[in-house]
């Protein structure tokens, strides 16, 4: 990922129709994170234009990570979903990973290198955004990862 575009920018609110579990085991996060949105996608199957913007936001808990998994969704609520808002972010690094979901940790490595190089921290839920996901080949996909930062105020 060495030649990636690191890009700092500001992340809008978004409101999804979600589903959110705490993984103990990040092995186990896949099995997590796919079902997950399969189950709100076959919710959502009719709405025009609902499966247009997955997104997955991972915070660190005491019991594990908890995993957001969701697409935005301004429509009613529905008994087989939460409606979850994730707030806006002012600042924001962001990347785009290409391919698999078996190497993903590799580019969030690297932004998180840089996160550190320019002399921020991490702060708050990161996010992916699935841009091109829909194929079960995973070297075709896009997806940006969205990590909130701050001034690292460590000396």
């Amino acid at each position: 990922m060495g030649t990636a575009e690191i890009v700092t920018k500001s992340l809008p609110e978004v409101r999804l129709a979600a589903d959110r579990s705490i993984v103990r085991d990040q092995r186990t996060m896949a099995s997590v994170v796919g079902p997950a949105f399969d189950r709100i996608a076959s919710i959502l199957g009719g709405t025009i234009g609902a499966l247009d913007a997955p997104i997955a936001a991972y915070s660190l808990t005491a019991e594990g990570t908890e995993v957001t998994v969701g697409y935005e969704y301004a429509g009613e609520p529905h008994p087989g979903f939460e409606i979850i808002t994730l707030p806006a972010v002012e600042e924001a690094l962001t990347t785009v990973h290409h391919g698999s979901m078996s190497r993903i940790h590799l580019s969030w490595q690297a932004l998180h290198e840089e996160i550190r190089t320019h002399g921020y921290e991490p702060y708050g839920p990161c996010r992916e955004f699935y841009i091109r996901a829909a194929s079960s080949d995973q070297s075709s996909w896009l997806t940006e990862l969205q990590q909130p930062v701050r001034v690292n105020k460590s000396p």
